[in-house]
C-alpha cells in the first residue's frame, strides 16, 4: 500500500497488476492468490493498495445489528 494521510479530489479503481511496474517498491512481488490492485488518485498524487475485495453496504439497521458484509455461517 502506497498512500497519502490527506487527498484532493480522491479517485479508488480496480486497475491490472501492470499498474504497479513503475512504483520502486517493487509491489508486483508481493501479489499473492486472489489479490486485487486498487490505484489511489489525487490531484497530482498516485498510489495504490493491494488487498482483497472492496464491499460495502449501508443500510438502517441497528448499531450493533448483524453486519449485511458477514454471513451468520461466517461467525
Amino acid at each position: 500500500m502506497e498512500l497519502r494521510s490527506w487527498f484532493e479530489g480522491v479517485t479508488i479503481e480496480e486497475v491490472d497488476v501492470a499498474f504497479l511496474k513503475d512504483f520502486d517498491s517493487n509491489p508486483a512481488q508481493m501479489i499473492e492468490p486472489g489479490n486485487k490492485v486498487y490505484s489511489v488518485r489525487g490531484r497530482e498524487w498516485l498510489g495504490f493498495i493491494v488487498g482483497g475485495i472492496i464491499s460495502t453496504k449501508e443500510d438502517d439497521g441497528e448499531f450493533f445489528g448483524p453486519s449485511g458484509l458477514i454471513s451468520e455461517a461466517g461467525k
